[in-house]
């Protein structure tokens, strides 16, 4: 490719061809120049290759809209011979991506797995937060470095 002369170029290449991929056509936007030309050429070579391969990516992701939850208490079970038990079912209501309709998730926990996945979900904010904390480390070293 001549026409790549730096990463940030090719990066540029790259955003305009896998956005083609993504709408199965390049976009008449970049223009009918010799630059648009070699774009469109290098498409139509891998045009069926990058839109199959686009086509497995999720780009849209389910939404949560709303949720309940619901604590009930048996104080004892004729069926187990528990003296207590507690269970908390949390309902989801959620759009799945690429529809309209909202659909509702049950999730019913005992104390236990209430506590477990609480703590998971604790966990994973943590490492997000550690992720965005080195990425901001990151990106502010390069930006320093280019001043």
């Amino acid at each position: 490719w001549n026409l790549i002369a730096d990463q940030k170029t090719a990066e540029s290449i790259w955003v305009v061809l896998t956005e083609a991929g993504r709408r199965g056509k390049i976009s008449e936007q970049i223009g009918d120049g010799d630059v648009a030309i070699r774009l469109a050429d290098a498409y139509e070579k891998i045009r069926m290759r990058l839109t199959s391969e686009m086509r497995t990516i999720r780009w849209k992701y389910d939404e949560i809209v709303d949720f309940d939850v619901k604590i009930s208490k048996n104080t004892r079970s004729s069926l187990n011979g528990d003296p207590t038990s507690q269970r908390i079912v949390v309902n989801l209501k959620v759009i799945p991506a690429g529809e309209t309709e909202v659909k509702t998730l049950f999730v019913d926990f005992d104390e236990a797995q209430l506590e477990d996945f609480i703590w998971r979900l604790q966990e994973a904010k943590a490492m997000k937060e550690r992720i965005q904390k080195a990425v901001t480390v990151t990106t502010g070293s390069k930006k320093k470095a280019m001043r």
